[in-house]
């Protein structure tokens, strides 16, 4: 799969202010069931079960950007986009969101500012497509350039409007991603901001853990909250 794709378009491109990241402990928030996560600055939150593990930021930021780690551009991505990821499979790996995946549920957000460029040419097709392809245009299009991707199946398309200058889409869909022998589900949720931000939510599991964990899956990809 290219990394390119599953970058919620390539990141730290552009420049933003600051973002705040804080992980509050579930005690805190009174549930037993949740870890609570919040960026403050972007005003952008959601929950994960307890007991799903969150992954080390620097191997976060290693598999999802190409940059050299010792790079001046992978010490000032922390600066301008905000990235978190939960796993909850007994040995958490970045690679379960971009790679083979397994069986147990793995969560990645981003928020990011947009380029002068994106902003111009930013549509709900576009946030469609802002992890895989999901558009038809967009599939055709990495058909011919060799994708591995095939068994397309769109499961959800749904548009959201929350207030406050924000428009998004929530899709999920189905792909085989060889040499996996079991289909993949994964559950999007992306949003826009009139300020010109971006935020994405992923979701990724097999299709039978997506069936098996249903409402527990619907939960967590509905508590994604982005508020302007």
């Amino acid at each position: 799969m290219a990394r390119g794709v599953a970058r919620a378009f390539p990141p730290g491109r552009s420049a933003a202010a600051p973002v705040i990241a804080l992980v509050m402990s579930v005690a805190a928030c009174g549930s037993p069931n949740y870890t609570y996560v919040k960026n403050s600055s972007a005003q952008t939150y959601f929950k994960v079960p307890v007991e799903w593990n969150k992954i080390e930021q620097k191997a976060l930021d290693a598999a999802i950007s190409s940059d050299d780690p010792d790079s001046a551009a992978a010490r000032l991505r922390p600066k301008v986009s905000w990235s978190v990821a939960y796993d909850a499979h007994r040995s958490p790996d970045p690679n379960h969101l971009f790679g083979l995946g397994t069986d147990q549920p793995f969560v990645y957000a981003i928020v990011r500012p947009l380029t002068r460029d994106e902003r111009g040419s930013i549509s709900l097709d576009r946030l469609r497509d802002a992890f895989l392809p999901v558009t038809e245009q967009s599939r055709r299009t990495v058909a011919e350039q060799g994708s591995p991707l095939t068994g397309f199946e769109l499961l959800r398309d749904e548009e959201l409007k929350p207030k406050g200058g924000i428009r998004g889409v929530r899709t999920a869909y189905n792909y085989r991603l060889p040499p996996m022998p079991f289909l993949q589900t994964f559950d999007v949720t992306s949003y826009v901001s009139d300020e010109g931000r971006l935020y994405v939510m992923v979701v990724r599991c097999s299709a039978r853990c997506f069936l098996d964990r249903a409402d527990e899956l619907d939960a967590v990809a509905r508590s994604f909250t982005v508020r302007t």
